[in-house]
């Protein structure tokens, strides 16, 4: 947890859209097995459209973290951290799960610490899918 700091967790709004871009292409610039599928004006814009659709958190001032569910289909869609170590996804994974029994995720195979991350959050590793590159996917889930 984060010892005698003060982080405010809200929920996004349209106008966190940018801040939650920058997030995102920060990690496809630091991150040799991520494409650059999209530039920062499309990630921009897709998450703005997701905004009302989803369950979107964001957390810190500067806006540094932020998570995405989608309550179609119990998914965790983004979890995006850029200060590790200060407990931030933490709080943003507990407080999706607060509010849901069952939630899902798919994992980029590569990212083992995220994988230990989740695991502390009591998910459990379901299936592998097919690998397709820097893309493959594991569903892990908290029943």
């Amino acid at each position: 947890m984060i010892p005698n700091k003060i982080y405010t967790l809200r929920r996004a709004t349209i106008d966190d859209a940018s801040a939650c871009a920058l997030i995102v292409n920060d990690l496809i610039e630091k991150t040799v097995e991520v494409p650059r599928l999209f530039n920062k004006h499309k990630l921009t814009e897709m998450i703005r459209n997701a905004i009302p659709l989803r369950e979107v958190w964001v957390i810190s001032q500067p806006i540094n973290e932020y998570i995405s569910y989608n309550p179609d289909s119990s998914q965790i869609s983004a979890l995006y951290v850029n200060k590790k170590g200060e407990g931030h996804g933490k709080i943003l994974l507990d407080q999706i799960k607060s509010d849901h029994k069952y939630l899902q995720l798919k994992g980029h195979e590569f990212i083992n610490s995220a994988h230990k991350f989740y695991k502390r959050g009591g998910f459990k590793f379901k299936n592998k899918g097919p690998r397709f590159g820097w893309n493959t996917r594991i569903t892990i889930r908290v029943d």
